[in-house]
C-alpha cells in the first residue's frame, strides 16, 4: 500500500517523485493510514506526481515489516511507482512523463539506493532514474552498523537492533529467537513487533545498550567468526558492491548520532572504486553544525528540492518526444503513430490527442502544427 498526490491540470505533464520514509515500527503510522502531509502537499503542488510506499508489514500488508532486507524494500519501492503509472495511465486524471525521482532518509535513504540499484541492473528497460537522492542511510550494514549494535554504549534508537535481528531470523529462517536472545526477551519482542507499538515505546521496554539483550556466544560469535551466517547476511544487503550510473546526490550529517556518517562515506568510495563518474555520483557532506540525525533530515530534503527543480520537466501536450519544446519531430512522430498505428505508450496517447477526443488522428496533427504556428 502507499499513497499519490497530484497536481489538478490534465492539460500538462508531470515528473513522478517516489518519497521513501523513515523507520516506522507501528504499522499504521504511515501515509496511506494518516493523511496527506506537508511534504506531500508541497511536492503536488509544485508539479509532481508524488508516490510514497509503506513497506511490505506496514499500511494495509500484515506480519513483520523485512527490515534492511534489500530484495524486498526494493521491490515495494518498484511496485509503488508502477502502480503510479497505471493509475495515471488508466484514470485520466493525472499525466506523468518519462522522469523519475528517487528520494528518501534514514531506512528511506536505503530503501532508495536500492531500488535504484534493482532499476539500473534489472528493470532499466521498464525504467530510468532522472536523480536519486539517498539520504542518511545505513547502507553498510555489515561493517558500520554491526560495529554500532555491537557497541556497550547507549544508542539512541535501541530498537534497531531487535528490529533488524527479527527480520533476519523469520525472512532467512535462522532459527528460534531463544537462540539469539536471552529468555525474557525471546518472549518480549514479538508483543513489542507485532505492528501495534510505537517505537518509543519499544525503546522504553528494552535495554540500553541493546546488546544486552543477546546471549554472550552469540556476540562472541558474531565478533570472532568472519564468515558468521549472519555477516554473510548483512554483506549480502549491503548497498556499496556496484556502480551507479544515473545522477545521484549522497547526503548525509557529518554529526549524525544514529546512522553514522561513514555509511555514506564508504558507500560514495566505493561508487567511485567500482566506475561511477564522480560528476554524476556527488557526495554532499552536511557539516556537524547542523546538528543530528533529525536535525538535518530537513536541510537534506531542501537541497534535494533546489536541486530536482533545477532538472524538472513539465510538459504540455503536443510535446509527443518530451523536449519541452513543439516541432516538427513531434509532428513527425504523431503522423508515424497514426500511419503505422503503433502500439504507443499511454504518455505519447495523451500528447498527441490534441483536442482531448480519446483517439488520434489527422485533426490532431492539424492542430498540432496550429500550435507550432502560434508558438
Amino acid at each position: 500500500s502507499g499513497v499519490i498526490a497530484f497536481p489538478e491540470d490534465i492539460e500538462q505533464a508531470f515528473h513522478i517523485i517516489s518519497w521513501q520514509h523513515g523507520t516506522q515500527v507501528r504499522r499504521s503510522s504511515v501515509q496511506s493510514v494518516n493523511g496527506f502531509d506537508l511534504l506531500s502537499i508541497v511536492l503536488s503542488s509544485n508539479g509532481y506526481v508524488y508516490v510514497a510506499p509503506d513497506y511490505v508489514g506496514l499500511g494495509s500488508s500484515n506480519g513483520l515489516h523485512p527490515y534492511m532486507i534489500k530484495s524486498t524494500t526494493s521491490s515495494s519501492v518498484i511496485d509503488m511507482i508502477r502502480a503510479a503509472r497505471k493509475f495515471c495511465s488508466n484514470l485520466g486524471l493525472v499525466q506523468n512523463n518519462s522522469q523519475l525521482m528517487l528520494v528518501g532518509y534514514s531506512e528511506g535513504g536505503y530503501a532508495t539506493l536500492a531500488a535504484q540499484q534493482t532499476i539500473e541492473q534489472e528493470l532499466s528497460d521498464e525504467f530510468e532514474v532522472t536523480v536519486s537522492f539517498p539520504m542518511a542511510g545505513p547502507y553498510d550494514l555489515s561493517g558500520t552498523m554491526a560495529d554500532v549494535m555491537l557497541s556497550a554504549e547507549e544508542y539512541g534508537a535501541p530498537h534497531y537492533l531487535p528490529y533488524v535481528l527479527l527480520s533476519y531470523i523469520e525472512y532467512y529462517s535462522l532459527g528460534e529467537l531463544s537462540d539469539f536472545f536471552l529468555p525474557e526477551y525471546a518472549e518480549l519482542l514479538p508483543e513489542l513487533f507485532n505492528g501495534e507499538y510505537s517505537s518509543g515505546s519499544i525503546d522504553s521496554q528494552i535495554p540500553n545498550p541493546p546488546i544486552n539483550m543477546l546471549h554472550q556466544s552469540v556476540i562472541s560469535d558474531f565478533s570472532n567468526n568472519p564468515e558468521h551466517e549472519l555477516r554473510n547476511l548483512l554483506i549480502q544487503n549491503n548497498l556499496l558492491d556496484w556502480a551507479p550510473y544515473s545522477l545521484t546526490y549522497i547526503f548525509h550529517g557529518e554529526a549524525d548520532e544514529l546512522v553514522p556518517y561513514s555509511n555514506s562515506e564508504i558507500a560514495y568510495n566505493s561508487f567511485i572504486d567500482n566506475g561511477s563518474d564522480p560528476n554524476i555520483v556527488i557526495f554532499e557532506a552536511i557539516p556537524a553544525s547542523a546538528g543530528g540525525h533529525q536535525d538535518v533530515a530537513l536541510i537534506a530534503l531542501q537541497g534535494a528540492f533546489e536541486i530536482s527543480n533545477t532538472i524538472q520537466n513539465i510538459n504540455q501536450k503536443g510535446d509527443v518526444n518530451e523536449d519541452l519544446s513543439l516541432d516538427i519531430s513531434d509532428i513527425v512522430i504523431l503522423i508515424s503513430s497514426i500511419v503505422n498505428n503503433e502500439d504507443i505508450g499511454s504518455y505519447i496517447r495523451w500528447a498527441g490527442d490534441i483536442n482531448n477526443n480519446e483517439q488520434i488522428n489527422i485533426l490532431d496533427v492539424i492542430l498540432l502544427v496550429n500550435l507550432i504556428i502560434v508558438e
